[in-house]
């Protein structure tokens, strides 16, 4: 995995860096999803009841657009637990998260499913110069790389800069953390306007207009269709990612 510590460019940029865009990936609702809805909390409630002491009202949360310490922080918070205390156990949450949930999927069956196209947009955008892609999702970092692993997806985000649910409680921080991750990781000042997230709920518009970064919208989440995303007028809304090439040339308009 790509050390956020490192000063290193990527040798692959063959055009200005003023033209690049960081294509900023959600997992959940808009890369893949889970055969078995709700079933994070086979592998949350022990890993905070491990962690906390308790999994809080873990079980009554809609968590659609949350960041995993958001989650952890909603279910706990009645029992007066803030975020600082909860990304204060951050080492301890990602050990434990990792066991825990690396115990459940050890004996799930096919636990997760991509979306149609998400391959083939991925292997067009990575071979191009133009494109870096990169994740910004709630989920803690050993959870994605789990969930990407499952799928064969996290060969396309290798060896570069991501945004993780770790980062802080309030995914609106997410995208300017990216901001300053990927200045460093390029050497350069990008403009927020070449960054793209692209996700399926309405906080990942949030996020991304919290920062000045583009907003794609992609309508294949179980909880936000595509006339509750066009409220929040993303940059561009899309029912599916299966139009490769159609999807290309927009994300180069952007």
């Amino acid at each position: 995995m790509f050390d956020n510590k490192s000063e290193i460019t990527k040798e692959t940029i063959r055009v200005p860096k003023s033209e690049i865009r960081i294509l900023l990936w959600d997992i959940d609702g808009t890369l893949m999803a889970s055969t078995r809805p709700g079933s994070y909390r086979e592998y949350f409630a022990p890993a905070l009841e491990r962690v906390f002491g308790s999994s809080g009202r873990l079980a009554d949360l809609n968590v659609s657009g949350m960041t995993d310490t958001q989650i952890a922080y909603e279910a706990l918070r009645d029992q007066g637990l803030t975020p600082e205390r909860i990304l204060a156990e951050k080492e301890n949450l990602l050990r434990v998260f990792k066991e825990e949930m690396s115990r459940v999927l050890s004996v799930w069956e096919n636990p997760y499913f991509i979306y149609q196209g998400v391959r083939e947009i991925l292997g067009k955008t990575a071979e191009s110069p133009l494109f870096i892609n990169a994740l910004l999702t709630g989920n803690l970092s050993c959870a994605a790389e789990l969930k990407l692993t499952s799928v064969d997806l996290w060969q396309f985000f290798t060896d570069v800069p991501h945004a993780f649910g770790e980062i802080s409680h309030d995914r609106r921080d997410l995208a300017r953390e990216a901001g300053r991750l990927y200045n460093r990781f390029l050497q350069t000042e990008l403009r927020p306007e070449q960054f793209i997230v692209i996700g399926d709920t309405p906080n990942d518009i949030a996020c991304a207009r919290a920062f000045g970064a583009r907003a794609v919208s992609v309508a294949t989440g179980r909880n936000n269709p595509a006339q509750v995303l066009a409220r929040h007028q993303p940059d561009l809304l899309l029912e599916n990612l299966k139009q490769t090439e159609n999807l290309f040339r927009s994300f180069s308009e952007l």
